[in-house]
């Protein structure tokens, strides 16, 4: 028999979210419980530490609405995500950061612009940024990428509002390096932002350091982007007209005579010019070569080691399509 249909389900990745946990599980129950309909709070843990863990099983116990899924070792935040959204039941779908960077009072703004868009998904558009400059430069710059394969014009973020169909859909897929809002936007055109708080609370540490960044800048670049295989096409077919032109030049000047000896210094500045270009685009090829071996392997997405509902460990029925005149009452 299939699962109870909620309300709302709220998807949280957790990493290093001991501290910061039991206030926002507080702050999410007080405001979905304005809703007088039902809710879900579902706390993935992504890190394979006992401490977090052991905070996440102490919250289910005290409040029924709140559900633990324990992965097997750190899969990452998109893959986590996902892995929330086959245990998720709710006619939408949230998902923000354990961090309190999102204030969970601000999904009332985007319940209110999926009714007046007639979204699918809902991004939170924070009206100032807070945080470290490097940070937030950083994060701008690598979601160039995602921002030109989902074609939108704002930024992107971990705060977003997501059709129950929708989150059911991107559950099927089985990619062990998914970006989630690509992926949204295959599924989906219907995306639109609203203006929401951000915060930053003293002490926030992000789990996103910079080799981290580095790792997801690549994976969006090799794994969404065809944009280093048109650089590689396009370098080698400039260097064949120069190489042609540059020919042509030599063979003109040698029928007139400029040309008495040849040069060994251009050769080998040739030679090694070209063998640097050629080793470029075979490395550019191997990147995509090794992403094509890793999702043939079928390396897995997430895997999970236990729950504190034991009934979460089947994958949910997909969901109806949400009743859009709904918003959170009482929103600011």
């Amino acid at each position: 028999m299939s699962p109870p249909v909620v309300d709302i389900s709220v998807v949280v990745p957790c990493f290093r979210g001991e501290s910061s946990l039991p206030e926002l599980c507080a702050r999410l129950v007080r405001t979905l419980e304005a809703r007088h309909t039902p809710f879900e709070i579902i706390l993935v843990d992504d890190s394979a530490r006992p401490a977090l863990w052991a905070v996440i099983e102490k919250l289910a116990q005290g409040d029924e609405h709140i559900v633990g899924v324990r992965l097997m070792r750190n899969f990452g935040q998109h893959n986590a995500t996902v892995c929330g959204f086959r245990h998720a039941r709710g006619r939408w779908v949230v998902t923000l950061d354990e961090d309190l960077q999102n204030p969970p009072e601000e999904i009332g703004a985007l319940l209110a612009r999926a009714e007046q868009a007639d979204a699918d998904v809902v991004y939170g558009l924070p009206r100032v940024r807070q945080g470290p400059g490097w940070r937030s430069l950083a994060s701008r710059l690598i979601m160039v990428i995602p921002r030109r394969v989902m074609r939108v014009a704002f930024d992107i973020s971990a705060f977003r509002l997501i059709s129950g169909s929708v989150a059911a859909e991107v559950a099927r897929s089985e990619r062990h390096d998914i970006i989630l809002d690509i992926y949204l936007s295959w599924v989906t055109d219907r995306i639109t932002a609203a203006e929401v708080r951000h915060e930053h609370p003293e002490g926030l540490r992000s789990s996103y350091t910079l080799g981290r960044l580095v790792t997801v800048f690549f994976n969006l670049l090799f794994n969404y982007a065809t944009f280093p295989l048109r650089l590689a096409s396009v370098g080698g077919f400039l260097l064949s007209v120069l190489s042609a032109i540059a020919g042509g030049v030599v063979v003109f000047s040698r029928i007139t005579g400029t040309i008495t000896v040849p040069g060994w210094a251009s050769l080998a500045v040739a030679v090694l010019f070209s063998s640097g270009v050629t080793l470029l685009g075979v490395g550019i090829l191997s990147e995509y070569v090794a992403r094509i071996f890793l999702q043939i392997n079928q390396k897995p997405q997430a895997v999970v080691r236990q729950a504190t509902s034991t009934s979460r460990l089947a994958v949910a029925e997909p969901r109806a399509e949400p009743a859009r005149q709904e918003t959170l009452h009482g929103h600011r």
